[in-house]
């Protein structure tokens, strides 16, 4: 499970701060039971939040702008697709051209600036540290006639929002903006590059004024650029992953529907601003809470088989984005993705599994057929993507990664639509419709219908079995 990985595919309580004077953490009162179930709480509820900080510090290590990185509150813009070779982030789409930015607004709000986008299809995806998504402003609820500016904001500040400002309030401080913008292809590429260029972050101190983004930044002292965020997450012992939970609660509060919960565990030491340390403690509850983190880990990865209802062997979520006290759940969401869009803006069928339950593999081909007037019902538009089982793009020869409604792929007589899935080319007629599988190996695949219908929304839409071909 080291090296699973995650797609990438982005209310306010009071913080309550401890003294610091070195008081053991209060795990010393604990029998080794009550601190091994109490840390498998603590660990699955506190993960989104310290694998956010170590995404972050992972995706800003660069004193400027590279091609897959930048500097905090600055944009990295993906230029175009990415192929096979790319491994910064998992499950990256090649609908959209990327824009994407890692924030602290800890110091001050951020104007983010989006120009008149006529009826191309975008958006700005704000994601909290805990992978929720407070705001996702784009084309499905606004007018692209006229330039937009928001000013976001996080939940300790407390000023005037400048005329002419949307706010969007950041639970946290701590954050990311997903940034999304339709591109049909490499003949679009210039377009979509102009557009990218007039996307901005200001600090709110510098709007109005003058403002050039620094040229060089310094590095983060402490933060790890090299090793991937999923295994950095992983080697975290308990005495480490609880005092980085500490820490982080500080400045990014939870929601209030988690205040029992952040009750619970506080029995454990784990509270915001708190030190935690093992030191002084018995051998037997030191095991018991490297045994609760275990035991957490095992939870989360249980339910990453099963990520939201089944339908057809494929993984429906309705509530992406909107985990509440699900945490296990949002754990498993998190380690897979951070930041996935809410169903109004995008949904995700994920599948590993053919129609008769069986891993999807390249030793064998597949069809998948969207019977007349079942096409997916998208109002944007919709795509299906091949990834390994970690979660990245795959090597085929006509460096196809995807198909969808913009494929001109060829609909069968009586209207429906077969989609291939296999190492191999299925033959000269049919290779519109192919979606190229590994060589060799397991792989999955992820249906994305951008602005969905109603009729997913409701659930009285879901996609066909893949099927075997025999």
């Amino acid at each position: 499970m080291k090296k699973l990985a995650k797609i990438i595919l982005f209310t306010f309580v009071v913080v309550v701060t401890a003294c610091n004077t070195g008081t053991k953490t209060s795990a010393q009162n604990l029998s080794p039971d009550e601190a091994k179930n109490l840390a498998k709480e603590a660990w699955l509820f506190g993960m989104p939040l310290v694998m956010f900080e170590k995404q972050i510090d992972y995706s800003t290590h660069v004193t400027q702008p590279e091609e897959t990185r930048a500097p905090i509150n600055q944009f990295v813009h993906y230029r175009k697709f990415v192929d096979a070779s790319n491994r910064s982030i998992v499950g990256f789409n090649v609908d959209n051209l990327y824009s994407l930015a890692w924030i602290d607004l800890k110091a001050e709000p951020l104007v983010l600036s989006v120009p008149a986008m006529g009826d191309r299809y975008w958006m700005m995806q704000i994601v909290d540290a805990w992978n929720g998504v407070p705001a996702a402003p784009g084309s499905r609820t606004l007018s692209g006639d006229d330039p937009h500016v928001f000013l976001i904001a996080g939940p300790d500040w407390k000023g005037s929002v400048p005329e002419g400002m949307e706010l969007l309030r950041s639970p946290t401080n701590l954050g990311g903006i997903g940034g999304r913008t339709y591109c049909s292809g490499d003949d679009d590429y210039a377009t979509v590059n102009r557009i990218q260029d007039e996307y901005k972050l200001t600090p709110l101190s510098a709007w109005g004024k003058p403002y050039v983004t620094p040229a060089s930044v310094p590095l983060k002292d402490g933060a790890d650029g090299k090793t991937l965020v999923n295994e950095q997450l992983m080697a975290l012992n308990a005495e480490q992953f609880f005092s980085n939970l500490n820490r982080l609660l500080a400045t990014n509060p939870p929601y209030a529907e988690d205040d029992p919960t952040l009750e619970k565990i506080r029995m454990l030491g784990i509270a915001p601003g708190m030190p935690f340390s093992t030191e002084g403690l018995t051998d037997d509850v030191v095991a018991a809470l490297e045994e609760g983190v275990a035991q957490g880990k095992a939870s989360m990865a249980a339910e990453m088989k099963n990520l939201g209802k089944m339908a057809n062997n494929w993984g429906l979520t309705y509530d992406m984005g909107r985990y509440g006290t699900k945490y296990a759940y949002r754990a498993a969401w998190t380690f897979v993705g951070i930041g996935g869009n809410v169903i109004e803006d995008a949904f995700y069928p994920l599948t590993m599994k053919d129609i008769d339950g069986k891993q999807l593999s390249s030793e064998h081909s597949y069809t998948l057929t969207f019977e007349e007037g079942a096409w997916p019902p998208a109002a944007a538009f919709w795509s299906l993507t091949m990834y390994d089982l970690e979660g990245y793009l795959v090597d085929n020869p006509l460096n196809r990664y995807a198909v969808g409604d913009r494929s001109n792929m060829k609909p069968n007589e009586d209207g429906s639509l077969t989609i291939y899935i296999q190492p191999e080319s299925p033959g000269a007629d049919k290779e519109a419709n192919w979606l190229p599988a590994p060589k060799s190996g397991a792989f999955k695949v992820a249906l994305r219908l951008y602005a969905p219908m109603e009729k997913v929304i409701d659930g009285s839409w879901v996609p066909p079995g893949i099927a075997p071909q025999k």
